[in-house]
């Protein structure tokens, strides 16, 4: 029976301390007898999958090790940095400003055609 590239992944893993993905998508594609054109279509769907497997943890700068062997303090990543408790009242003059400067156009005003305006009847 054929292993999937995930549970090779995890055999070579399993027997070392950790690994970059370079080194691991190679050994597991030796294992599986990939042709190099294999291996080129093969290693986006492989890291994908390995993002998602549970079993494996990105230490970072792209090394991996068995999530089981590490700590949750270790490979906790810290979102409260990202987010703020404070909303920003931001000034459409300032937004327009931004937008100018970025050479964002917003005609959205301009060539709204949906609009209908209502002329004053005289009566």
């Amino acid at each position: 029976m054929n292993k999937s590239n995930l549970d090779v992944a995890y055999e070579i893993v399993k027997n070392v301390e950790s690994i970059s993905f370079n080194d691991l998508w190679n050994q597991v594609a030796e294992v599986q007898n990939y042709t190099e054109e294999e291996k080129a279509t093969k290693v986006g769907k492989f890291y994908t999958n390995l993002i998602l497997d549970g079993r494996f943890v990105n230490l970072g700068d792209n090394v991996w090790d068995l999530r089981e062997r590490n700590t949750f303090d270790k490979v906790h990543i810290d979102m409260s940095e990202c987010y703020s408790e404070e909303e920003e009242d931001l000034d459409p003059e300032d937004i327009a400003e931004e937008k100018e400067e970025e050479g964002i156009v917003d005609d959205t005003l301009e060539n709204d055609e949906s609009k209908t305006y209502q002329e004053d009847e005289e009566i």
